[in-house]
């Protein structure tokens, strides 16, 4: 089975859900600071907050993506550890608040907020579901909004990263699409994100993205 993420209204700005855009949530109890850039020290764009179901020993998770998107665009955004882009990742049951950026601080929040909501299809792999979900529901392509656990579908050849912790290779976590918006798309290059986390308990995380 293949689990979609499918475009749907945004959630309620406290609740613990999947969300693109908006602001995201942090455990109340962190002292949370907005990331920025290790190449040009500009605050990071919040891109979206992903709800993961655990598994094994791994809980339930709340993952926050940020991605630089200060000019001149030249931080390499699509490297998993050059700095550019994060994910922070934050296991469940805990409260959580919403966290908003310094004023006048660029390009931190996007113009756009949606929410996903998660499809079971079955289908040989994600590039197959994918193709066969808008002539399924009457809907457009940019619908999809990717793909929550399973296997990713590289463009590019695997580039599955090793955790910083553990050197073990990663876990795989979703796949995305760039957005149901061309006008106000997450900037993955014309391609796909790819995000994973690590079982390991140092509950850490990493993105990259491929076109």
């Amino acid at each position: 089975m293949i689990n979609l993420l499918i475009n749907a209204a945004p959630p309620l700005a406290a609740e613990i859900a999947t969300r693109f855009g908006g602001h995201p949530l942090a455990p109340s109890t962190m002292n949370f600071a907005w990331p920025a850039c290790r190449t040009c020290n500009g605050l990071m764009q919040f891109l979206a907050q992903l709800l993961v179901p655990g598994e094994a020993d791994v809980p339930d998770r709340l993952l926050l993506l940020f991605m630089c998107q200060n000019d001149p665009g030249a931080c390499n955004e699509w490297e998993p550890d050059g700095g550019a882009n994060l994910v922070q990742v934050h296991d469940l049951p805990q409260s959580f608040s919403a966290m908003s950026p310094p004023p006048d601080s660029g390009p931190t929040l996007r113009a756009s907020v949606h929410g996903a909501i998660v499809e079971a299809r079955s289908a040989a792999d994600y590039d197959s579901a994918r193709d066969r979900w808008p002539s399924e529901r009457g809907k457009g392509p940019r619908e999809v909004l990717g793909q929550l656990a399973g296997a990713p579908s590289w463009l590019q050849g695997d580039e599955t990263p090793v955790c910083a912790a553990c050197q073990n290779r990663m876990r795989f976590v979703a796949q995305l699409e760039e957005g149901p918006d061309h006008n106000t798309a997450m900037n993955f290059g014309g391609g796909c994100a790819y995000v994973f986390d690590c079982s390991c308990g140092a509950a850490t995380g990493k993105m990259l993205w491929q076109c």
